[in-house]
């Protein structure tokens, strides 16, 4: 290959920096060799000078990256706040918002930066981050792009490698799949005599890294900050060489090196040095943690923008690595050997594959065959899952075999999170959680999902792991979320007496408790604080006196065991409930009170006398807006049928509880009295009331027929007696079964009509009949059919899956053709 004249003009230059005691080690992030290279230099050059890209804002935490008790996978969480302008849709304003931006900076045992920061205490070097602080790059993105969608990142990215059209020929060229295939055929496969001579292993990495850099014009990197990152590094190490004495090493990312190179030989080997532009890094801007990361995270295959995928296959090889006793090729035989039967035995559990060990011994020494003929010293990644796939898969790779493909993945992936040292510049909320979560013994050791299950109702160390998950997922830090249970909010499962619950310890969930960090460092008052807040956005709806949004907010505080602000929040209701003006949230508000009801031994209302004087308001505040309720207009009927249909089982739910003097179902039919005249107008309605009255025993057999007789007899509308029919159906449908004279009378009022007003009237006879069981269907069109003298037989032929729509397409097409046949005088077809 001919070297570009800038390359060859930046590799002589490397060499003259280097007799003067810099020596860049151009990398790529988390990649074994390299690291192991890193290492051999460091060790060779004793170097009193470590100098790592990563933002200068990190130093401040060198001294706990390189304490014994953390351990990785762990990263740098960063953040910055920016003020973003925005203007109101509604009046035009300008309105100030505050967003936080986040970046990640993660480090595994095989990181190279990781690998110097260790080794640098036991050579005495200091160690130094030089790159720009977080802050200063967001500064420039958002000066570049004034809007973009953001979401958090890396800042070891490598997005120019992979679409590098140099590397991309060489990929072409040499029959890799992709980048990370070609970087393990040229590097990670080489043997430890070969990495051991470091000055030609980075040699080597930099002519890789600086040809893919030349794909690449200045006006794109200064859109990302690249150059001003590159200026800020180069200041770092200028400060450096000329304030310190003794070697210095520069570890960053190979993309970056050349340029480097360059700009540095223009201010230390010429005889006119350029002057530079100070950059100022705003690293006090800066908000950074130390915090544990896991290897799925760290995954490229999961969508991390830095480095190699597979990180648990690489941590093996890392750990062969550095074992000098042993011949690495036997010892890479050995982790095949250890992965196959490790995927072997997950496939037969899982029930994916029924493998053995002649599979295993066939995949190995596919494995082994494929090394050698792509000339591999080692076996690499491609070559175990080239392996996997051709020795346990019998058939083609096709979407049956997504459970197969994920497992292998899952395994060279791996599940580690790591460890960070609890020092001061761990936030108290964070650590808090933490040992709340060890002390309700959660599993935190790895990040794969886990499930527990609770006996919230008998159990009191279970009930109180609940009220720590239901406060996590209040403030929704994403370390658990609910799968079963009884749900008060909701009023659904409250039968269940357990709780399910799916959980799993995360870098999002350490960074979301960071991120609440900035409203206090005590988990239940960031929970009170966000329930005022929540109360806040209520009231600026104009619902901050609404009785169902308050008890809303006690049954979240219950399900927290936040007990201090239960006794503000019943007097809330009692304040709220009398006095709410809406008929709805007055019986949602009744129906979560009865809930809390059900719950309140696991809920601790035990000793909550206010919840049943509650109670006994609801009735009386409902039925008092009932009554002011004028008659509704007809697309407000459905919802006034539904309102009535709720207050009236509510009704007969809170006597049960109360066991009082007052009668809230006799109350209910008596408010209804009063509006019954003015409702006999409203058919849906009417049906609904006469139906609830007759069941209730408000209302005589003789009276509910003199009203069918009305709504169904001679004379009656088709249209009115639907409705009514649809009122019946919706709160007692039973009626039509346990009664053949309504049925009878139904179908005398069918038969006076013609064809084209039962045509017009089908769908809503359709729906009304959707109220009904398929079983209640059956026996309902038996009763039709023996009064018609139909055989059940003859009504089977006629069931068939066919949409609403299809039925009257059909029944208007036959009309069209009877009237066809009638205008060409073949009436006599029809018989």
């Amino acid at each position: 290959m001919t070297i570009p004249q800038r390359l060859q003009h930046a590799l002589a230059w490397q060499k003259d920096l280097a007799e003067r005691g810099i020596h860049f080690l151009p990398i790529r992030h988390h990649s074994p060799a390299c690291a192991y290279a890193t290492l051999q230099a460091l060790q060779q050059l004793q170097a009193r000078h470590v100098l790592i890209e990563a933002p200068r804002s990190f130093n401040r935490l060198i001294a706990d990256l390189q304490h014994p008790e953390s351990q990785p996978p762990l990263a740098v969480l960063c953040q910055t706040e920016i003020i973003e302008q925005n203007v109101d849709a509604v009046n035009g304003e300008t309105v100030e918002q505050k967003q936080t931006r986040t970046a990640y900076y993660p480090f595994c045992d095989y990181s190279p930066e990781w690998a110097a920061l260790r080794y640098a205490p036991e050579i005495n070097a200091q160690v130094e981050f030089i790159d720009l602080a977080w802050s200063s790059q967001v500064e420039h993105e958002l000066q570049t792009f004034a809007k973009q969608t953001w979401q958090s990142r890396s800042l070891q990215q490598e997005r120019y490698l992979g679409h590098s059209q140099y590397l991309q020929a060489l990929v072409h060229k040499l029959h890799c799949r992709n980048h990370d295939e070609l970087w393990d055929h040229l590097f990670e496969l080489k043997s430890k005599k070969e990495m051991n001579d470091w000055q030609n292993f980075f040699h080597e990495v930099l002519v890789w890294c600086a040809m893919s850099r030349l794909d690449y014009e200045d006006s794109v990197l200064e859109a990302d900050a690249s150059l001003v990152r590159e200026q800020c590094m180069l200041q770092s190490i200028l400060e450096c060489y000329e304030n310190n004495k003794g070697t210095i090493c520069v570890i960053t990312g190979g993309f970056h090196t050349l340029a480097l190179i360059e700009e540095l030989a223009k201010q230390l080997l010429s005889e006119k040095p350029k002057k530079i532009k100070k950059i100022k890094s705003a690293d006090q801007n800066d908000q950074a943690w130390l915090i544990r990361y896991s290897f799925d995270r760290l995954d490229a295959l999961n969508g991390y923008a830095s480095g190699m995928p597979s990180p648990a296959f690489y941590q093996r090889c890392w750990q062969q690595m550095m074992d000098d006793s042993a011949n690495d090729v036997e010892q890479r035989q050995a982790l095949t050997v250890e992965l196959l039967s490790d995927f072997s035995r997950q496939l037969r559990e899982q029930q994916i594959l029924d493998s053995s060990f002649i599979t295993i011994k066939n995949a190995t020494e596919q494995a082994m065959r494929l090394a050698s003929l792509r000339e591999h010293h080692l076996i690499s990644r491609f070559d175990l899952i080239d392996a996997c796939q051709s020795s346990f898969v019998k058939g083609s790779l096709d979407e049956g075999q997504q459970a197969f493909q994920h497992l292998l993945r899952q395994i060279l992936s791996g599940a580690r999170l790591g460890q960070v040292v609890q020092s001061t510049q761990t936030p108290p909320l964070l650590a808090q959680v933490y040992e709340l979560a060890k002390i309700h013994r959660f599993k935190l050791d790895e990040t794969s999902s886990k499930r527990t299950k609770l006996d919230v109702f008998r159990n009191q160390k279970h009930r109180l792991r609940s009220r720590f998950l239901h406060l996590l997922e209040f403030l929704q830090v994403g370390f658990a979320k609910s799968v079963s249970g009884p749900d008060f909010l909701g009023g659904g499962r409250l039968h269940l007496l357990f709780e399910e619950w799916d959980y799993a310890w995360t870098p999002h969930v350490e960074a979301q408790l960071i991120g609440l960090s900035e409203l206090g460092s005590d988990l239940n008052t960031i929970a009170v604080q966000k329930l005022l807040q929540l109360k806040e956005t209520f009231s600026q709806s104009g619902q901050g006196r609404s009785s169902h949004l308050a008890v809303q907010l006690l049954i979240r505080a219950a399900l927290m065991g936040l007990h201090k602000q239960i006794p503000i929040l019943f007097a809330e209701i009692q304040q709220y409930l009398p006095n709410d003006p809406d008929l709805d949230s007055v019986i949602q508000c009744g129906q979560k009170l009865l809930n809390l009801w059900i719950g309140k031994d696991f809920l601790a209302f035990q000793q909550q006398p206010e919840l049943k004087g509650l109670l006994e308001q609801v009735i009386p505040s409902a039925l008092f807006l009932l009554s002011q309720l004028a008659t509704p207009p007809a697309d407000q009927q459905q919802q006034i049928l539904n309102q009535v249909l709720q207050l009236r089982n509510l009704s007969k739910q809170i006597q049960r509880v109360v066991e009082g003097e007052a009668d809230w179902l006799t109350q209910f039919y008596e408010t209804l009295a009063r509006l019954h005249t003015d409702w006999q107008k409203l058919d849906i309605l009417a049906g609904a009331v006469d139906a609830l009255r007759f069941i209730d025993g408000d209302l005589t057999e003789q009276n509910l027929q003199q009203s069918i007789q009305q709504h169904f007899g001679i004379g009656a509308s088709p249209e009115h007696a639907v409705a009514y029919l649809s009122g019946m159906m919706q709160s007692a449908p039973e009626l039509l079964l346990r009664y053949p004279a309504m049925a009878k009378l139904l179908n005398q009022l069918l038969l006076q009509w013609d064809e084209a007003t039962f045509v017009a009237i089908l769908p809503d006879l359709r729906q009304a009949f959707t109220y009904f069981k398929p079983k209640e269907t059956a026996a309902f069109a038996e009763q039709i059919a023996q009064l018609n003298d139909v055989s059940s037989l003859d009504i089977s032929q006629y069931m068939s899956e066919v949409s609403q729509a299809e039925m009257l397409q059909g029944v208007q097409l036959n009309q069209q053709l009877q009237q066809f046949l009638v205008d060409q005088n073949l009436q006599g077809w029809l018989a």
